[in-house]
């Protein structure tokens, strides 16, 4: 009865028992794509399965003492936001009053919602951060599993849950456009900061003509330099403003005017 009785408690922390708490975990484990990129396949099932088999050990313990009983896989989720908080940086944000908005900012609001659903959720979630941070912020952030492993999966379940990019180039993904679009905000918050520093009036004339004035304009002003047409541009970044929607010749331009200062 005691081992029935364990493995029923184990199983109950990979199934949440509410569907707007799955919901969520998804989504947030969609946000947390970011971090296998970062690390790698490998080094990132490495710390992740570290960092879940220390959360969800303590949290069973703790359980134990204040007599608490969580479901959901907080201990495979939670310990994420530790790198997630350290590594990933603000790409913009919104004030609202004293209130800073950023593209985090929900990431944080699901991890609240789902941490304040019950007591035995915040208790998942406390010893999630623990392991998160005895994981990422100590040594055994170097540990990562051997190679063979890597490859056994990579040929079994791999081959199931593995993505490829589609060849149809026609339609761009929603998190492309989103990057696109803080791209030019960006461009558009140098180009004032410039104005603001050489005290060049606004012209006004919306998007375009502001990005116009940036290739051309910006140049008087001081904030880069005059063209060199035989300075060698870097490919990766033409294609970068090619994807931001700018033509090739455009942005080689603008780079040699910036001597390569993207």
């Amino acid at each position: 009865d005691s081992l029935n009785s364990f493995f029923r408690h184990l199983g109950a922390k990979f199934l949440f028992l509410d569907t707007k708490n799955t919901i969520f975990c998804c989504v947030i484990i969609y946000l947390f794509r970011i971090l296998e990129r970062r690390y790698g396949s490998l080094k990132f099932a490495s710390n992740l399965i570290m960092s879940c088999v220390l959360s969800m050990s303590t949290e069973m313990l703790l359980e134990q003492y204040f007599e608490t009983k969580n479901f959901g896989p907080l201990c495979l989720v939670m310990p994420l936001y530790i790198p997630w908080f350290r590594e990933v940086p603000v790409v913009s944000a919104s004030h609202y009053g004293p209130v800073s908005i950023s593209g985090k900012s929900i990431n944080y609001l699901l991890c609240l919602q789902l941490a304040l659903a019950t007591k035995g959720s915040l208790l998942a979630t406390l010893c999630a951060f623990v392991s998160g941070l005895f994981v990422y912020c100590t040594p055994l952030k170097k540990f990562s599993l051997p190679g063979w492993m890597g490859s056994i999966f990579s040929k079994t379940i791999g081959r199931i849950i593995n993505t490829y990019p589609s060849s149809d180039t026609g339609l761009m993904g929603a998190t492309l456009e989103i990057q696109r679009s803080q791209h030019t905000e960006a461009l558009e918050n140098q180009l004032m900061r410039a104005r603001n520093r050489f005290q060049v009036p606004v012209n006004g004339g919306g998007r375009q003509l502001r990005l116009d004035e940036m290739w051309g304009g910006l140049a008087g002003a001081g904030a880069a330099g005059p063209a060199h047409p035989n300075l060698p541009v870097i490919q990766s970044q033409v294609q970068t403003l090619v994807d931001m929607g700018f033509t090739r010749e455009r942005a080689e331009t603008a780079l040699r005017q910036a001597r390569n200062n993207l």
